[in-house]
């Protein structure tokens, strides 16, 4: 067990990708085995020490940044256990890096579809957020592909949760060891969400623990499905005049002969965010839409019979391993450059992580950009994963003025989703800067019936404190 308690040594552990700064703690335990994780548990358990659980540190919402109490790293949990090619199956401890694991199904000629944009990202992250990557248009996100979880909660109990052996019974009651829990009454939306706690009728055990960031209990290890490699994939970036790329998506979503791995949508902010690293970007007033597609017979002949039918300004294909690595490298600098341009002005991270139901998303999209008709002293950029009915919306407030108005807009917008039979996060989570916009989508009623499980799991109230909700509320 590595245990650091000077305040220069734990700098690292206080910052993600949200660059929230409030975060402190008063020790770090960085443990090498499960005994070492329970043995963290039970001191911080008996000392009603505050514990949170930190991974890679790719988190957009502080999830991993306490604001007192302790730290646990997982990092050293980072053993692949076993991986079985005939099963497709692998069981993996949280703090296995998924970069190091894709590298390893490679060479068995596997592959893990929820993979995540960042690769620095730990799985046990990805789990306790419902993390969705780059082809979860095709794939989804990670709640389908994990199949078993070890779970250590602060009681010490440990708990073995595997998919499809314990589901809410008719009265809405999950068993867990000699607790019942009673599922919340509000309806988790069936579409890309990481939302607060998992909730449908006759769910799923393991479905309450994934996606609950971190408040509920450790997890240790987890069991996930596989499926064969894919053959390679090329890519496409498509320069479209403003105000047609969502007829084109219309298009792509009715041909069952076309099947991307991702379409992605970059407004024209984004791609003056990327314009110094590829100068070749057109000058016009455009937007681009970023495509994965498996290669197959006629399938760049389908794609190209599609394009045709469209004033498109300009069109890059991937033909090899640098062009289509530099590809990549063109959808993965935005965020990047974004993170590096909050940095860069001193502001907090102020944005919407919204996606609606697919009749929905017009209408959505339409109001994203009225919001930006009426506020152009604001700068903002829109992208992401349109395929899935899902955009990055983020917003560059300057002063605390214009933070207000921000925060003013970014309420107009959650209520409008909402609205919509939307989510207010669609993979990124909650954490502690999205409370407001959970209680807005679930209500007061919905947040005090996840605060009622975290107690019951949680008895001592030392996980993952002012994640999902506020800690005042467990008082």
């Amino acid at each position: 067990m590595i245990i650091k308690r000077e305040p220069d040594e734990m700098l690292s552990y206080l910052e993600d990708s949200s660059n929230f700064q409030k975060g402190k703690s008063e020790s770090l335990y960085i443990p090498e085995d499960e005994k070492e994780v329970i043995e963290t548990i039970a001191d911080c358990s008996n000392k009603r020490i505050p514990l949170t659980i930190s991974g890679g540190g790719t988190g957009t919402v502080g999830g991993r940044i306490p604001l007192e109490g302790a730290i646990l790293s997982v990092e050293k949990l980072n053993k692949i256990i076993s991986l079985n090619k005939e099963k497709k199956r692998a069981i993996l401890q949280s703090g296995v890096i998924i970069e190091d694991f894709l590298k390893t199904l490679e060479t068995q000629n596997l592959f893990y579809p929820p993979f995540p944009t960042e690769r620095t990202a730990f799985i046990g992250g990805n789990l306790s957020t419902n993390a969705s990557g780059e082809y979860s248009y095709r794939f989804g996100s990670t709640r389908g592909y994990v199949k078993k979880i070890r779970v250590i909660l602060s009681s010490g109990e440990i708990l073995e949760i595997e998919r499809g052996k314990c589901f809410a019974d008719i009265n809405g009651d999950l068993q867990i060891g000699d607790k019942k829990i009673k599922v919340p009454s509000y309806v988790t939306p069936a579409i890309k969400c990481s939302a607060g706690y998992f909730s449908r009728s006759g769910m799923d055990l393991i479905d309450l623990f994934i996606g609950s960031e971190g408040t509920l209990g450790v997890i240790t290890a987890a069991e996930v499905q596989l499926i064969p490699a894919l053959s390679s994939p090329f890519i496409m970036i498509i320069f479209f005049k403003e105000n047609e790329i969502l007829k084109f998506i219309s298009e792509v979503k009715g041909d069952k002969k076309l099947s991307p791995l991702s379409l992605e949508y970059f407004d024209k902010g984004s791609l003056g965010f990327l314009k110094k690293d590829f100068p070749n970007i057109p000058d016009e007033r455009c937007e681009a839409l970023y495509i994965e597609q498996e290669e197959g017979e006629n399938i760049l002949e389908e794609w190209a019979n599609l394009i045709e039918k469209y004033e498109v300004i300009d069109t890059w294909i991937s033909q090899d391993k640098k062009t289509h690595q530099k590809l990549i490298n063109f959808r993965h600098r935005l965020p990047e450059n974004i993170n590096d341009y909050f940095k860069k002005i001193k502001s907090r991270k102020m944005a919407l992580d919204i996606a609606v139901p697919e009749n929905s998303f017009k209408e959505l999209f339409d109001f994203y950009q009225a919001l930006r008709l009426n506020n152009p002293q604001i700068e903002t950029v829109l992208f992401g994963h349109i395929g899935e009915n899902h955009l990055h919306f983020n917003f560059f407030p300057r002063d605390e003025k214009e933070r207000k108005k921000v925060a003013k807009v970014c309420e107009d917008a959650i209520r409008k989703g909402v609205g919509l039979g939307g989510t207010v996060s669609a993979e990124h989570g909650i954490g502690k800067l999205k409370h407001k916009y959970l209680e807005l989508m679930y209500g007061e009623k919905g947040i005090f019936e996840m605060v009622r499980i975290k107690k019951e799991l949680d008895p001592y109230c030392i996980f993952g404190l002012d994640n999902i909700f506020p800690k005042s509320l467990l008082m």
